[in-house]
């Protein structure tokens, strides 16, 4: 919005769900739905329309997420090289430095006077595009996109003073870097604890990790999935809200708000007072990770989404069970 014309956002269509969200992105500016991780022949029209009738620039995010833990989301980035060679149009990268520690997705918070950069740079003209292949306008993309704001605030040095800086981390911190033990992870102020190892890292006045044991929340991130799987047998327990989504009509159905949500084997299940849905991990698809705490994905002919404790938890775990499912 900082720009004279801002560019129409392609935002994932599960957030039009969301009654207040879709005024703001229907009402307030315009935007254009999209199936996260699917392909969309519908998007790909409105995005043609935009560009070419409506004169309008369109801003894509390749990632699909905002940051979890302080660096990009590992992507594919070929749909969208094919999409900018086809539209043969100037490709501009915009790229945030400090928004994670300003906003971290894992929080419950937004720090009000937390600065944020925004740069700007035009990566490719549109008449250029022709020489590029798209694997290497993909890698090109990929490059331009990398950030890591740890390594940046090692030289920006800003300071955050707000206090609980750590508080909520263990929405996404689900494996202790001391003793690996699974679902132990609470916070408190500035500082993160185990339950069995007590304090394992407090977050300093520029939102560095001090610790005995773990680097910063990247590390974390990457290590802790492989910690998980030693135990991705056992079953794991949490509960949340459960709605079945109607995504042509924008609307979601709330099926249970307070559903006990578990994993055994390779089944999720999902209990309330009046029946328990058993869904195969095998047969589901689409799954995707939407703001904080949102699981989605696609169930034979429905769509539903799960709004729990330990998101990041149930995410990497589907995703475990997944893989052995395909080896």
């Amino acid at each position: 919005m900082n720009l004279k014309y801002y560019p129409y956002p392609v935002a994932s269509n599960m957030l039009y769900t969301n009654p207040v969200i879709r005024f703001a992105l229907s009402k307030i500016l315009r935007s254009i739905p999209k199936r996260k991780g699917q392909a969309d022949t519908q998007t790909i029209r409105q995005i043609r329309k935009t560009l070419f009738k409506d004169k309008r620039s369109i801003q894509i995010c390749p990632e699909g997420n905002s940051s979890y833990f302080g660096e990009q989301t590992p992507t594919d980035y070929t749909p969208t090289a094919k999409l900018i060679k086809k539209l043969k149009l100037d490709l501009v990268v915009g790229q945030f430095r400090g928004g994670y520690f300003a906003f971290p997705r894992w929080a419950d918070y937004y720090r009000k006077k937390a600065p944020i950069f925004l740069h700007y740079k035009r990566l490719v003209k549109g008449e250029d595009l022709d020489l590029y292949k798209v694997e290497e306008l993909a890698l090109l993309l990929e490059k331009a996109i990398a950030f890591n704001d740890y390594k940046w605030n090692e030289k920006a040095q800003i300071t955050y003073q707000q206090k609980n800086k750590a508080e909520g981390s263990e929405n996404f911190l689900y494996a202790c870097p001391k003793c690996h033990a699974i679902q132990t992870i609470t916070s408190k102020g500035d500082d993160i604890y185990c339950d069995h190892c007590g304090k394992i890292a407090s977050i300093d006045e520029h939102h560095m990790y001090v610790s005995d044991y773990i680097k910063d929340m990247i590390e974390w991130g990457r290590k802790q999935k492989e910690w998980l799987r030693p135990h991705a047998h056992e079953v794991f327990k949490t509960s949340g809200k459960f709605y079945e989504l109607l995504l042509d009509k924008q609307r979601r159905i709330l099926l249970d708000k307070h559903a006990t949500i578990r994993i055994n084997d390779k089944i999720l299940d999902v209990e309330n007072k009046h029946e328990t849905y058993h869904l195969d991990i095998e047969k589901m698809s689409g799954i995707a990770l939407t703001e904080k705490n949102k699981i989605s994905f696609d169930f034979e002919d429905k769509t539903y989404l799960m709004k729990i404790n330990h998101a990041m938890l149930f995410f990497d775990l589907i995703g475990i069970k997944k893989e052995s499912n395909n080896e």
